[in-house]
């Protein structure tokens, strides 16, 4: 027997501008999303990242208490980063007051007016990332 071969099915020209194609997903007919979905977006929003931030700090601090010792821990590397830092905390604590005081002064004044509070916060923000 002689195999024939066949040539693949070619495609009428076409004439005109082409078309786009656009694929779609399936619409999901319960209307809501998918619980792989719902996790995914939960797992990667902000609160979620800031809590593995967190979570991995207090780890690695329970790390370094396993490792080192509580009170080795506080002799070698508490205290001489309290020494360091100190004197530059508390200057810039005194220097924030003004900045602690609008905040007060804001959050006394907003009482029932949230969305006027979340305007005024929302401009200061600006502000400070401005300058």
């Amino acid at each position: 027997m002689v195999a024939r071969r066949t040539q693949p099915h070619k495609r009428p020209a076409h004439s005109g501008s082409a078309k786009a194609v656009v694929h779609r997903q399936k619409a999901n007919h319960s209307g809501s999303t998918s619980l792989a979905t719902t996790l995914v977006r939960a797992a990667t929003s902000r609160p979620a990242k800031a809590a593995y931030v967190a979570v991995g700090t207090v780890g690695l601090a329970a790390l370094a208490v396993a490792l080192l010792g509580p009170k080795r821990l506080e002799q070698e590397v508490l205290r001489p980063l309290q020494k360091a830092v100190g004197p530059q905390a508390e200057k810039l604590w005194d220097q924030s007051r003004p900045v602690r005081e609008q905040l007060t002064g804001i959050f006394r004044k907003a009482g029932d007016e949230r969305e006027k509070l979340a305007r005024d916060f929302q401009s200061w923000i600006g502000h400070f990332r401005a300058s």
